[in-house]
């Protein structure tokens, strides 16, 4: 499925994907120049986090459907192809991508944390063109309704066809650009204000509590894993949520029991200033 130009054959997952790092490299461009950071390292952080974030997604992909994959297929050329080709769970890319970003610091000694901080709204801009490309394809397919706005798949090799089901992929996709606007927004805020931002903990949370609702309108659920009633991804948010909030509780208990301690030393004309953490 996709764009035939001559016997050149152009997937929409392909194409969509494509548009996706490109609208991230642009914006990427827009938020480096407004933070006065510098486009060259950031485009080795985006590179480092991309390809973390493809094998990390690729390979959480084979953990959560290992059932349905044919091992005794897994020589066959054209099958470990498709198998390699397609398939990529999001949440498997959030953790690869966060262990690229930590490589990248460590190989190129880059600080990474401000690029990820005055970046991060192109995850969700990049995230947002991949499910339009789901959308065309057929993955990641909602539940058989027949509201306004459902969608007929008469090809797929994902979703069930000539079934009504909800459009999810597109309502993530939309999700994923006003995620993306609050993120803008809040880290000129920040930047405004002189105050430096949460924005990766602000992502996170929005993102895994509006991933937690989309999950009960797919409806795929032999690819996603269902364990107690969740789904794979629903025990991801809820694991996010609570890490993100355990440890920003922890940080500002932290920062509440720090007493400083100031004295004037007997030789000195100053203060000296210690901090003492209990």
């Amino acid at each position: 499925m996709g764009i035939q130009i001559g016997t050149v054959t152009i997937s929409w997952y392909g194409l969509f994907i494509v548009l996706g790092i490109t609208a991230g490299v642009l914006l990427g461009y827009i938020l480096m120049r407004i933070n006065h950071l510098k486009f060259d390292d950031f485009i080795q952080v985006a590179c480092f986090v991309g390809l973390g974030a493809m094998a990390g997604a690729k390979l959480l992909y084979l953990i959560v459907s290992w059932e349905s994959i044919d091992l005794s297929r897994i020589t066959d050329p054209e099958y470990f192809s498709a198998l390699m080709g397609g398939g990529f769970v999001f949440y498997g890319g959030v953790f690869g991508g966060l262990l690229g970003l930590y490589l990248c610091g460590k190989i190129l000694h880059i600080q990474v944390a401000v690029y990820a901080r005055a970046a991060i709204p192109v995850i969700p801009v990049t995230h947002a063109f991949g499910r339009i490309g789901c959308a065309f394809v057929g993955c990641c397919y909602g539940v058989p309704y027949d509201g306004p706005g459902a969608v007929v798949y008469t090809e797929s090799i994902a979703a069930p066809l000539n079934v009504p089901l909800f459009p999810v992929q597109a309502v993530e996709a939309a999700g994923n650009l006003v995620i993306a606007a609050v993120l803008c927004l809040y880290g000129e805020i920040c930047r405004r204000n002189s105050k430096k931002p949460k924005s990766l903990q602000v992502y996170l949370i929005l993102y895994a509590a509006f991933r937690f609702a989309l999950e009960y309108v797919r409806y795929d659920d032999s690819e996603r894993g269902i364990l107690m009633g969740l789904s794979t991804s629903q025990w991801i948010s809820i694991v996010i949520c609570t890490g993100v909030i355990a440890v920003e509780i922890f940080r500002q208990k932290k920062s509440a029991v720090k007493i400083l301690f100031c004295w004037r030393d007997a030789g000195s004309s100053g203060n000296i200033c210690r901090d003492k953490r209990f």
